[in-house]
């Protein structure tokens, strides 16, 4: 029932191109400053946009780092992210506190996604997020943002008992469009060996789904491949035009070369294809374009020839570890495939300075621009900062 109060494989080709940098001073705004609105830091952002076009912006309320007292929180944008509303709580701490008394409780992970395809609720935004990195909850709202259900612990559905640390996304979640899964919800999800406490094992990606528009969620494809070199922690999903799923992954200080892994899926998410590879059984290192610092990246299926658009976009957002201010969390650019993953090329830089976490909405359905929300700061100054987010052209990232 609806709270009715407003909540407080991979081919290694890269395509050298003539690198841009957007001016973007009149096509961005700050989302949330840490230091405002009564939380100290704000992080971990993931954007959908609602069924009536409105941007929804979700991130983490934090009262300090990564284990602090933290909130589920949101902002809406109805004219396309110039402007930004009030501060509105989704999942306040407070009412878990039982679950976790002796410890300052986290609410994270946002990984909303709009169900399109649901013959009853069309529109429903769904809000996969997690609790202290341990429980799995969902929420739901018929109302584009303004309120939402009482939350729902699906975790003895989504999460094996040999697993300790847990994290939904952090990222959109996404509805697959074409193919025998047709209006599946899928969340890519990454976790970690060992119980509660002593979870100090290697990590792997996993994916819940739904096959009935969130009445029930499942477990689906495992990476328990937990030895091979390539420690698979934060991913994001993207619907391939053949119906395929690619998965990029962060490699978290594995022993693999470069940062990033990717893998695919032809079922749907419920298993991962098999790689060519002798070493890596279903996720292998991505080419080196797909090479920013140890971070969480994000994807977007911008254009489809499905959808009658004139070429197949996929983009992949993330710090730039060849970037003017050199390595390590900064450089925020944009990557681009126009042949459904085969190849990468650079494209735009969003930001130049400290960057990090990030995440991507199209615009509009004209797929006219996209619009990129992201961690950020100042030359000087700390990647957590701000969450800023840019409007730009789509023929601009694909340098048109």
């Amino acid at each position: 029932m609806l709270r009715l109060t407003t909540v407080i494989l991979f081919a290694l080709t890269v395509i050298p191109l003539q690198l841009q940098s957007v001016d973007a001073a009149e096509q961005r705004s700050t989302v949330f400053e840490a230091g405002t609105e009564g939380y100290k830091i704000y992080r971990i952002p993931a954007i959908i946009r609602a069924a009536n076009g409105d941007l929804l912006a979700f991130c983490e309320a934090r009262a300090g780092g990564d284990a602090s007292e933290i909130d589920l929180v949101m902002k809406r944008s109805s004219d396309g992210g110039q402007t930004w509303g009030d501060l509105k709580v989704v999942q306040a701490r407070e009412q878990f506190e039982s679950l976790y008394p002796d410890v300052p409780v986290t609410v994270g992970n946002p990984a909303p996604v709009v169900d399109l395809l649901d013959p009853e609720h069309p529109g429903r935004i769904w809000l996969p997020f997690t609790v202290e990195n341990d429980r799995v909850f969902v929420t739901h709202s018929d109302d584009h943002g303004e309120t939402w259900s009482d939350p729902r612990d699906i975790t003895e559905s989504a999460k094996l008992p040999t697993w300790g640390w847990y994290a939904t996304g952090p990222v959109h979640s996404i509805q697959l469009k074409w193919g025998a899964k047709k209006g599946r919800l899928l969340i890519p999800c990454d976790h970690r060996l060992g119980d509660d406490g002593e979870d100090r094992g290697p990590n792997g990606i996993h994916v819940v789904y739904s096959d009935d528009h969130g009445k029930t969620w499942k477990l689906g494809a495992i990476d328990d491949t937990y030895h091979d070199g390539l420690n698979s922690n934060e991913t994001a999903a993207v619907e391939l035009s053949n119906g395929r799923v690619y998965f990029n992954t962060r490699d978290q200080n594995g022993e693999a070369r470069g940062t990033r892994g990717d893998g695919y899926s032809d079922d749907g998410g419920e298993s991962f294809l098999p790689t060519q590879s002798v070493q890596y059984l279903y996720l292998r290192p991505s080419p080196p374009i797909l090479d920013p610092p140890v971070v969480q990246c994000s994807l977007l299926r911008a254009a489809s020839i499905r959808d009658d658009d004139p070429q197949n976009v996929i983009l992949f957002a993330g710090p730039d570890e060849d970037g003017p201010s050199g390595k390590g969390r900064s450089d925020l650019r944009i990557r681009y495939t126009t042949d459904e993953t085969k190849t990468w090329n650079d494209g735009l830089m969003l930001h130049e300075g400290p960057a990090a976490y990030s995440d991507m909405v199209m615009i509009a359905p004209e797929k006219e621009d996209v619009g990129v929300i992201f961690e950020c700061g100042d030359s000087g100054n700390s990647a957590y900062q701000r969450i800023d987010f840019v409007r730009v052209p789509l023929s601009e990232v694909l340098n048109d």
